[in-house]
């Protein structure tokens, strides 16, 4: 009877000591109690309930480790001696005010691990805030090889050019052309940007011209567009002008992306695009459409309907061909980045690029576009011809195939340039001179600056 009488106090007492430890020594990563020493238990008895979480042990979590058990448990007892007595009912308005949040123990009361759940994540996000990414571009070999290929085969494409029949000339050009306006009207200005609307009909028809362009599907080349925009010359910039003109030219095609690029291609929304039949038809079959529309058609008609020579049709009609489109497209993301006037923006990289625009068919009014990518126009001025694919836009809205053009006000562009652009905007422009003056007595001089001129003379 002693033996039971005995056991039963001593596991009354390690019950008891279980409790005081937890209440002493609470970890926020588990409700496991620890192990603590005699000499630095608490003196007050605690009581058997569920552990809150207060503020010292989420600080000592964020730390590294845990704060030590006398500390804790003496500033327990400062805590409950300085409480103030409130009532139920202040208690009450209090935890309405709060929303259940409480203040001392910055703790939400019914769902400590809620509060433990937000703080991990807070720390998760303050490292990787802090945490550099350690990038090194690795060499896409397969890429550069591919890129070496169809720029030494358009050198000897060039020169075959000059031995080839007039209509092959004509042939190849009529292909420039057209791939040219599947990436400007197609996937630039519409998938990209949704700068108009476009029928079933265009649709179809400008997928199959930007098959023949051959640089990528639809919807990968508009997401990289929209990365483009979005973090522009930032390390989430598919081709960075940052990183030197040979990158942003070509460089990103064979080297490794950095992972911030990785990264934001999973943020863009592309819920439009992935709505569009057509764009995912051609993202899905684009390896055969990519065959027959830039290999096997641009080099087999020549062949066949006037008697091209095969082997020169293949290094005229796709080789040089497709490389001429692509360099051209890079003159957008290098040259239009850095040589140039910023009429509209001055703050930014990209630039007006009249010759580039002349190249790519409107493309090269670059600081407009990047202040106003919603316009289709891609520029502020209506010449078509620097900008043939607002031109070909325009004709198909005129047959009903395109519709809902956006576009920008003139005030609105000029505000934009007045406020933020260098100046290079305005020189034939009377709006920016109707607040100059010609000297002094003229009668437009402002009063604060007349009032300023008499203090200086007096």
């Amino acid at each position: 009877m002693l033996e039971i009488l005995f056991t039963k106090v001593l596991q009354q007492s390690i019950k008891g000591l279980s409790y005081f430890e937890i209440s002493c020594s609470y970890s926020p990563a588990s409700y496991t109690p620890t192990t603590t020493s005699v000499n630095t238990m608490c003196l007050s008895t605690p009581t058997p309930s569920k552990p809150n979480v207060n503020a010292d042990s989420v600080a000592g979590q964020s730390n590294g480790g845990a704060c030590s058990l006398g500390a804790m448990c003496q500033d327990n007892q400062l805590k409950n001696r300085k409480a103030p007595a409130t009532d139920a009912k202040q208690t009450k308005e209090l935890d309405d005010d709060n929303l259940g949040y409480s203040e001392e123990n910055a703790v939400y009361k019914e769902n400590p691990e809620k509060t433990l759940k937000l703080v991990e994540e807070q720390q998760q996000e303050q490292k990787s805030d802090t945490d550099e990414v350690v990038y090194k571009p690795q060499i896409r070999w397969p890429d550069l090889g591919a890129q070496t290929f169809l720029h030494v085969g358009a050198l000897y494409g060039l020169y075959l050019l000059f031995s080839a029949k007039f209509y092959t000339f004509l042939w190849v050009v009529g292909c420039i052309w057209v791939s040219g306006i599947g990436i400007t009207a197609g996937a630039h200005r519409l998938w990209s940007h949704k700068s108009y609307t476009a029928s079933l009909f265009l649709r179809i028809l400008l997928a199959f011209m930007f098959s023949i362009a051959g640089q990528r599907d639809a919807y990968t080349w508009a997401l990289d567009h929209r990365i483009h925009h979005k973090f522009s010359e930032t390390d989430a910039d598919p081709h960075n002008a940052k990183r030197g003109f040979f990158f942003a030219h070509v460089g990103w095609l064979f080297l490794t992306p950095h992972p911030k690029v990785i990264e934001k291609r999973k943020v863009i929304d592309m819920s439009d695009l992935e709505a569009d039949a057509v764009v995912m038809f051609q993202r899905k079959y684009y390896i055969p459409l990519f065959a027959l529309c830039s290999i096997v058609l641009p080099v087999l008609v020549p062949w066949y309907f006037w008697q091209e020579d095969l082997w020169m049709s293949f290094w005229i009609n796709f080789n040089m061909r497709f490389t001429w489109t692509l360099n051209v497209a890079f003159f957008v993301n290098s040259v239009a980045h850095m040589y140039g006037n910023k009429p509209y923006d001055k703050n930014i990289t990209p630039v007006e690029a009249p010759v580039v625009s002349f190249l790519a068919m409107g493309e090269g009014w670059h600081n407009y576009h990047h202040v106003f990518p919603w316009d289709y126009k891609t520029g502020e001025f209506g010449n078509y011809t620097l900008n043939v694919t607002t031109a070909f836009i325009d004709f198909c809205a005129r047959i009903g195939l395109a519709s809902e053009r956006k576009s920008v006000s003139p005030e609105m562009v000029k505000r934009r340039a007045a406020k933020c652009g260098d100046g290079t905007r305005f020189l034939s422009d009377e709006y920016a001179h109707k607040n100059q003056v010609w000297g002094f007595g003229d009668r437009d001089l402002p009063r604060e600056d007349l009032a300023e001129l008499a203090k200086m003379q007096n």
